[in-house]
């Protein structure tokens, strides 16, 4: 299985967008995906029935509900909720954007990134081969999500541009990078860096603490965990349990190694612990990035929630399974971050058949909004694509998958992060609903 985008984006880059622009460079997400000639040219088209000229069309929200339309025309099967209205006048557009708004609420994004740091990445001196191929792969979907600086331009100052003023979402929980072998013997993002985004928006962020593995020695990583707690005041961890160790990875369900974490975490107060699952790096083993060792876990630490990143795409059927198999298990959560960007602009049928089995097996209560932003630009094209997208209904009928209503869609937008991070909800000025942190 390739993860097609990461090539992609490259030609996305060369193009240059305008990072406030979210529809711009969504509409190229779908135009220079698997579909995209077949997008490029029902939408060169549906440009000559607009009532802005061709250049403006492919950069405006009109062109994104067209590249939405031209999808359900390339694959026979209607993905999008969308109107030929809507690709032909701007206020069309927005009226179904705040009514869809109205009616699928708040939004948390569980899964948000800062890729910068101030002595930044130098191969050789601070960053290895390996470490700096990770740091290229983030700076090339950077550039091609209209930030010119790439890693460097995913910064504080952006977050808060971009992410929280720049689209829909009400509270943003970003997640730290650690892999401390490959950068110096810091984590890639340090944490005293990392806390200037909350210290920017303490009401609408929530931190994760992160870098740790026991495979860097079980006292250190418990002392470190101690630390973040006492000293930055971390909500959860986001953990990632293949490494640059020479082990290379670990297991959540290893009782010498793990369960001295998450002990030590029940102790601190930490009960919600992610971690990465899925989308197997190019230089990672992928078998750490299986779900397996969710298993045991979960069942041994049923006062912990853990998180599957990523949804554990394209193990996400695995994932569902350990839910399905148990229905009794309320502990066991995923969400979207990459997974759902990837699919639904190239492959909207896998788009379909993974949020049907999350929510047909693990169950519309533990699945979980994410854009892996700033990764992604400015996630409001993902948003509205989200509030827009359906299961169609001979997919329903033949895999037993639910409907993708409004009200679940709601659930997994914010209802249910809400509830995690126990957030308080309210409604605002317009009648819509909102969510905060409690401070």
């Amino acid at each position: 299985m390739e993860f097609n985008h990461l090539n992609d984006s490259k030609d996305m880059a060369k193009d240059g967008t305008d990072s406030a622009n979210p529809y711009e460079y969504g509409t190229q997400c779908f135009s220079s995906g698997n579909m995209g000639k077949q997008v490029r040219e029902r939408m060169e088209n549906m440009a000559n029935h607009t009532e802005l000229n061709r250049r403006n069309f492919f950069k405006s929200a009109c062109g994104f509900a067209g590249a939405m339309l031209a999808v359900n025309y390339a694959t026979g099967m209607k993905f999008f909720n969308v109107s030929e209205a809507e690709a032909q006048e701007v206020a069309a557009h927005e009226e179904v954007k705040q009514t869809l708004k109205g009616k699928t609420g708040f939004v948390v994004d569980q899964h948000t990134h800062i890729c910068t740091r101030a002595e930044g990445y130098i191969k050789g001196v601070n960053t290895t081969e390996k470490g700096m191929w990770f740091v290229d792969l983030l700076d090339g979907l950077g550039k091609a999500m209209g930030m010119p600086g790439g890693t460097s331009d995913m910064n504080v100052e952006n977050f808060g541009k971009l992410l929280l003023d720049g689209s829909d979402t009400d509270v943003a929980i970003f997640n730290p990078f650690g892999f401390r072998e490959d950068y110096g013997g810091k984590d890639m993002i340090p944490i005293e860096e990392q806390v200037e985004v909350r210290k920017a928006h303490p009401t609408r962020t929530i931190m994760m603490g992160g870098g740790l593995t026991p495979n860097q020695g079980v006292q250190e990583t418990l002392d470190r965990l101690e630390m973040f707690v006492k000293d930055y005041s971390i909500s959860g961890l986001k953990l990632y349990t293949f490494d640059s160790t020479p082990q290379k990875g670990w297991w959540f369900d290893d009782e010498k190694r793990a369960y001295p974490i998450w002990e030590r975490c029940r102790e601190l107060g930490i009960k919600n612990i992610g971690c990465h699952k899925g989308i197997p790096f190019a230089q990672f083993m992928a078998r750490y990035a299986h779900v397996e060792d969710f298993d045991k876990a979960c069942d041994d630490f049923q006062d912990m929630n853990f998180i599957a990143f990523h949804s554990a795409w394209p193990y996400h059927g695995e994932l569902g399974a350990l839910k399905g198999f148990k229905p009794q298990r309320t502990n066991l959560y995923s969400e979207l971050g990459s997974t759902f960007a990837a699919t639904v602009s190239g492959r909207p049928l896998e788009c379909a058949h993974v949020l049907g089995t999350l929510i047909r097996d693990l169950g519309e209560d533990y699945v979980m909004w994410g854009t892996d932003s700033l990764l992604w630009g400015n996630p409001q094209w993902q948003i509205d694509a989200f509030r827009r997208f359906q299961i169609p209904d001979e997919l329903v009928e033949g895999h037993g998958y639910p409907q993708l209503t409004d009200e679940i869609k709601a659930k997994i937008l914010g209802g249910n992060a809400a509830r995690l991070w126990e957030l308080e909800t309210a409604t605002n000025e317009l009648g819509q609903p909102t969510a905060r942190v409690k401070v």
